[in-house]
């Protein structure tokens, strides 16, 4: 390392450490000034305070005199922490739960023992605090199949349309580097178009859930001091009688929460599955080999899917196209960010986001995030070691790019064949569960993520592209020396080395009908088998949306609220039958939603 780029390692090193100790001190205060004011007894309490807990809670709050708690495992975090361009630095934090998968086969061997780090957010807000904020709906007929047809295209999209006008405020991207622009005419160069909600392939600059260039989440959108409990880990459901009675906590006693109508478990794809597994419901033989009473066997854990691809620092230039580290610390533009919520410090990481279809189809299997930075930008102060990046890689790699600046552009695959589980391997509810998604274990992954890297080197060989600079890195990947630069073997070997998860997980809750061996919850959100427990998160999702799945779970969690709580409410008359969720299943296209 050069004396400058040792120089520029020590500053950055600094402010992150600096950040780092004030992200503890704000995580420690939170947890030793905690209320412990609480209720024996709610209607409902909310396992989780992520995008589904905290869009229910803030209806709950506004539309209902139902008394209800959020139950979050993490802190409150700092208005500091909604700074986008911060959101990075929270990855491998206190604020993350810093899962890991197991060692992969097929993936993430440029990592650490094979492991590929899992950022989901411990903290008020969930994984939205951590996000890059991108509102994608994705394609709103894959939404319908999995309701069975209960709801219609067009009232899916009603969902979406009170998201984007109550919950999330949307906004373009307060600021941009050149590169954004200059992406969007290489795409328009190779025939694609311009995305749109009636046009499923094309490329776009991102729409952001951002207010005034602050992060914003659904946690923002009502009052948590009154009903959110921090600091607060359930160890299990209490189950009687096949219904579901209230939680176990940690607070740090043990103490038990009874729900009378419900508990609403929205604790993420990682944990509602173990927090089911802990309290009796999953796969038989899993609960017995721990001592665990099955209450009920369900497949809980199973049908792990996860948005997967790579393409980290594969394009350079020989001038910055974008933020860079020294911009973030820039006086002027903090002033920029706090005084009129604009600036680089406004920045989501991701500029563009396109999708294309590798197969000539009209649904896209591949997605693209433009992020006009790489993880060289910090020098390996920090970026390298959210991901886990062996010392081999880094220095035989990424450290011979510090002379140029990188960029970053993720293909991602947007429906693996690949499937996983999450299981729990005590009946220590502190233990984090065994995750093993079983990245690129189908071959027609691999395949459809090398057709996608031909796609990007396409786009740095287009005339608008080369007009900057842009350069595709030719550096062998550390272990796959012995390939042709760019061949299919080469890319093979690449994809498997650098696996870069999108932090997309869904799928271990799946939701279907309960003829189904596979489902966990039936289409009213309610765990098979088990009176007023229901699940609400990305978990349930059978499949995962074609983009972003914030605001499929906003949708989802939306649906939830106006069938199974607000009818209740307001039009119990009308709906008794429909919404009767013992025969929901069995009848409802006899009573569909329009």
């Amino acid at each position: 390392m050069s004396p400058v780029h040792l120089l520029q390692f020590f500053i950055f090193s600094v402010c992150i450490h600096l950040f780092s100790i004030f992200t503890y001190l704000v995580y420690y205060y939170d947890l030793l000034t905690t209320s412990n004011d609480m209720l024996e007894e709610y209607d409902f309490i909310i396992v989780g305070s992520g995008t589904a807990g905290s869009l229910i809670a803030d209806r709950l709050s506004k539309e209902t005199n139902y008394t209800f708690i959020v139950l979050e495992a993490g802190g409150r975090g700092h208005p500091f922490h909604d700074i986008p361009a911060f959101g990075p630095l929270l990855h491998g934090s206190v604020f993350d739960w810093q899962y890991e998968t197991a060692p992969q086969e097929n993936a993430c061997h440029a990592m650490e023992d094979s492991k590929c780090k899992l950022t989901q957010g411990k903290m008020l807000g969930g994984s939205s605090k951590l996000n890059n904020m991108i509102h994608i709906r994705g394609n709103t007929s894959h939404y319908a199949n999995w309701f069975h047809g209960k709801y219609t295209k067009e009232y899916i999209e009603e969902q979406f349309n009170y998201v984007e006008s109550n919950i999330f405020p949307l906004h373009n991207l307060q600021y941009h580097s050149q590169l954004s622009d200059i992406l969007l005419d290489a795409a328009k160069e190779l025939g694609f178009k311009e995305l749109n909600n009636q046009n499923n392939l094309g490329f776009i600059k991102a729409v952001l859930t951002q207010n005034k260039g602050k992060r914003w989440t659904a946690s923002d959108n009502f009052d948590t001091s009154k009903h959110v409990l921090t600091n607060v880990l359930v160890e299990k459901l209490i189950i009687k009688d096949k219904k579901c009675i209230g939680v176990q906590i940690s607070n740090p006693k043990k103490v038990k929460l009874l729900a009378s109508k419900g508990v609403i478990v929205s604790a993420g794809t990682f944990n509602s599955a173990k927090l089911l597994q802990l309290s009796g419901i999953g796969p038989a033989e899993l609960l017995k080999s721990l001592n665990i009473s099955v209450v009920k066997e369900l497949s809980v854990g199973k049908n792990l899917q996860d948005h997967v691809g790579t393409g980290l620092d594969l394009v350079l230039f020989d001038k910055p196209q974008s933020v860079e580290m020294f911009d973030l610390m820039n006086l002027f533009n903090v002033y920029e960010y706090f005084v009129n919520g604009t600036g680089p410090l406004t920045t989501p990481g991701c500029e563009v986001v396109g999708f294309i279809s590798t197969d000539n189809n009209t649904i896209p299997d591949v997605q693209f995030m433009m992020l006009p930075v790489g993880i060289t930008a910090d020098r390996g102060s920090k970026l390298r070691k959210t991901l886990g990046i062996t010392d081999t890689v880094w220095d035989n790699y990424f450290s011979k790019l510090f002379d140029k600046h990188t960029a970053t552009f993720f293909a991602l695959i947007l429906h693996p064949k690949s499937r996983g589980e999450v299981k729990i391997n005590s009946k220590d509810p502190i233990v984090a569960p065994i995750i093993d998604p079983k990245y690129l274990s189908h071959p027609e992954d691999v395949k459809t993520i090398v057709n996608s890297i031909k796609t990007v080197i396409n786009l740095v060989e287009t005339d608008a592209m080369k007009a900057i600079g842009a350069q595709l890195n030719k550096i062998h990947f550390p272990g796959c020396e012995k390939f042709d630069i760019f061949s299919d073997v080469y890319l093979e070997c690449y994809i498997k080395h650098l696996t870069l998860s999108s932090y997309h997980p869904v799928g271990t809750c799946s939701m279907g009908i309960s003829e189904s061996n596979q489902s966990v919850v039936d289409t009213s959100f309610k765990v098979l088998g088990i009176d007023n427990l229901y699940v609400v998160d990305g978990s349930v999702l059978p499949t995962l949306p074609s983009g972003n799945i914030n605001a499929a779970i906003a949708m989802m969690a939306n649906i939830f609220f106006e069938n199974m709580i607000k009818k209740s409410i307001f039009l119990p008359s009308k709906t008794l039958f429909c919404s009767n969720r013992l025969f929901d299943d069995l009848f409802f296209k006899v009573c569909p939603v329009r």
